[in-house]
């Protein structure tokens, strides 16, 4: 085997285990924000854990919201395997189970020791329901996860009709969050508050996550700044031809995308190489290619 072959799949392999860390500490965040802070106080923000509030009283007490969850969620991810393809089912199987499992231990936790709610403050606790799953779920998201649940719908609603993961969610949501209604105005109105909240949270988090930054750089030393950016920064720059309009000297610019840490380093080297060199630096976040992400 050639030795650029194993490079590769080392990277290959570091970057899936990352990935599903990263999958896992997202899917702990909702998991917390749901099963000890939503569900003690009927928090209904839909998903699959809103529908098991709902359901739970109907069943046996030995049918948990938590089972219920896993059941639901079994029958979502068959409609996610055959809508959103085999790389986004087996990480929606892992972080589903994750969630179910993690779910279901913290309320065996909070039956054995009463621990929930952990406050009286609806609040306080409001906010933690909303914060903590809508960073974590737009975690899982930006690696093309799903915490299972509605989010599958979601995704799916993304994917074919190109409509952001939080306004999506709250498509899909608005309708199990009316529910609410029916414990109370106030766990209502809370409700419908924390719906909002969370799918400008997500659409927020996912952003700053994708953020790049885009520099277009004016030059006369092209093939020197060509250089620095291919070798030293491992990116690919698109070059044209241009002109001062009061010095009509020949000019190139230059476009590059990195990330923000490259920056700051670039905004120092370049004016090394090229002492007049001119620079705009601006931020983005919907950046699509080769070394970026995909169009899904």
């Amino acid at each position: 085997m050639e030795k650029n072959t194993v490079v590769r799949s080392g990277d290959r392999a570091r970057t899936i285990v990352k990935e599903y860390i990263l999958l896992s500490f997202g899917t702990l965040l909702t998991t917390v924000g749901l099963y000890v802070f939503a569900m003690p106080h009927q928090f209904v923000m839909g998903g699959v854990t809103g529908i098991s509030i709902v359901l739970a009283p109907v069943f046996p007490s030995f049918i948990t919201p938590g089972i219920l969850v896993t059941v639901m969620n079994i029958l979502l991810l068959l409609i996610g395997f055959a809508f959103l393809g085999r790389d986004f089912g087996f990480k929606t199987v892992y972080t589903s189970l994750f969630l179910s499992g993690v779910g279901m231990l913290i309320e065996w936790i909070g039956d054995q020791y009463n621990l929930f709610p952990l406050t009286e403050n609806l609040l306080l606790e409001l906010v933690l329901a909303v914060l903590l799953p809508a960073i974590g779920t737009a975690i899982v998201f930006y690696y093309n996860g799903s915490g299972g649940g509605t989010d599958i719908v979601a995704l799916i609603m993304k994917k074919y009709l190109r409509i952001e993961g939080g306004k999506a969610l709250l498509c899909v949501d608005f309708l199990i969050m009316l529910v609410s209604f029916t414990y109370s105005v106030e766990i209502g109105l809370l409700s419908m508050l924390g719906l909002f909240a969370k799918s400008l949270i997500v659409d927020k988090v996912t952003k700053s996550m994708l953020r790049s930054k885009y520099c277009i750089i004016v030059t006369t030393h092209p093939d020197e700044i060509g250089e620095y950016i291919n070798k030293k920064l491992h990116r690919g720059a698109t070059m044209w031809k241009g002109m001062g309009v009061y010095t009509h000297e020949e000019k190139h610019i230059l476009l590059v995308v990195m990330n923000a840490k490259q920056i700051r380093q670039v905004r120092r080297d370049i004016l090394m190489i090229d002492s007049r060199a001119f620079t705009i630096v601006e931020d983005t976040s919907d950046v699509i290619g080769n070394g970026f992400r995909a169009l899904v």
